[in-house]
């Protein structure tokens, strides 16, 4: 029987096994998405979004800007008077995992893409057997079943766009320092779908950023000045 699944014979057999390759191949690209992480207690993510700079808001503001673009991001928002700025990256390679921010006993999109594949294999291994997919109406067509040209390859065809979201708070504190909290969101697409969102909550991509910070201020306050 498995014989007569992956070697049809009859036309209506190899119709009904190159229709079900090509189904199983778009399915298995929603089980490959981005590995995904737990989103942490709110506690947690605060402490690694927040930093606290020496400087005014200006100063801190500036070097903000300059880790952006020091890792490749665009600024698309920037309002100096109440400490906002927004940016945005896309690249066809991740860099930061996203969080996984279902509620809880919710199945992914992977999750249920590959339960329907799973559910597709038996629904062909059964028609197989029901409408006997083995040559059994005496036709014997012995083309090749991977020869010639049989259509076009159904499956995803282009890169996967990784899109990042960059929101930073400033608030000038009494103290000569300046508070920054950070927040980012990336999504991943492909061929046109979107295939993940969430938010990013990994220390790296925060510890980046903040060192960033930190270089680009102690560059600026020991410039040397000119007279």
């Amino acid at each position: 029987m498995l014989r007569s699944i992956i070697q049809p014979k009859t036309q209506s057999g190899r119709f009904f096994y190159m229709s079900l390759i090509a189904y199983l191949v778009m399915g298995i690209s929603g089980c490959t998405n981005v590995p995904r992480t737990d989103k942490p207690a709110t506690s947690i993510a605060r402490a690694m979004e927040t930093r606290s700079f020496p400087g005014d808001l200006k100063s801190v503001l500036k070097a903000a800007i300059n880790s952006l673009q020091d890792m490749d991001y665009t600024i698309e928002v920037l309002n100096s008077d109440i400490g906002l700025i927004t940016a945005s990256r896309t690249t066809e390679h991740a860099k930061a995992g996203l969080a996984n921010e279902k509620p809880e006993g919710e199945l992914s999109a992977g999750q249920k893409a590959c339960l329907a594949i799973g559910a597709v294999a038996v629904i062909a291994i059964i028609a197989s057997m029901i409408f006997g997919l083995d040559g059994s109406d005496g036709s014997d067509d012995s083309r090749p079943l991977f020869g010639g040209n049989h259509g076009h390859d159904d499956g995803p065809d282009g890169p996967k766009i990784y899109r990042y979201k960059v929101t930073i708070n400033l608030t000038e504190l009494v103290n000569g320092e300046t508070n920054v909290r950070v927040s980012a969101s990336g999504e991943v697409e492909q061929d046109g779908k979107i295939l993940s969102t969430g938010g990013v909550h990994e220390m790296e991509f925060f510890q980046k950023f903040f060192a960033g910070m930190s270089q680009g201020l102690f560059l600026d306050q020991n410039a040397p000045i000119n007279n």
